[in-house]
């Protein structure tokens, strides 16, 4: 099958220098083509924290990542390492080649709420 992400070693964390506090360590799992990846642990586990770094959100909130690659195979073949792509990299691959749907699904999957 036809890897289209790798993830490995992850590791997040909230704060700056010293302070920082980890919050996802060591995170590592691949998804193929044809594939369904679901993260599942106790609340507080880290499921979102995973989630929003492969897309680069958790930027927007305060963490970031501190160790790892997340590698995502584009649909041209190349490959990108997101952990370090830079901002505006990001912001065009995202919805184009990766997206997410939230937690709340009575938001996200409803087509009457735009």
């Amino acid at each position: 099958m036809t890897e289209l992400l790798s993830v490995q070693n992850l590791s997040v964390g909230f704060g700056r220098g010293k302070a920082i506090k980890p919050i996802v360590d060591g995170v590592t799992f691949t998804l193929d083509a044809g594939e369904t990846l679901a993260i599942v642990g106790e609340s507080g586990s880290g499921k979102s924290v995973t989630a929003l770094s492969i897309n680069r959100l958790i930027d927007y909130s305060g963490g970031r990542i501190t160790t790892g690659r997340i590698d995502l195979s584009l649909a041209d073949g190349k490959k990108l390492d997101l952990a370090t792509l830079d901002t505006g990299r990001m912001e065009r691959i995202r919805g184009s080649e990766i997206g997410m749907i939230f937690q709340e699904p009575m938001t996200s999957l409803n087509p009457v709420l735009t």
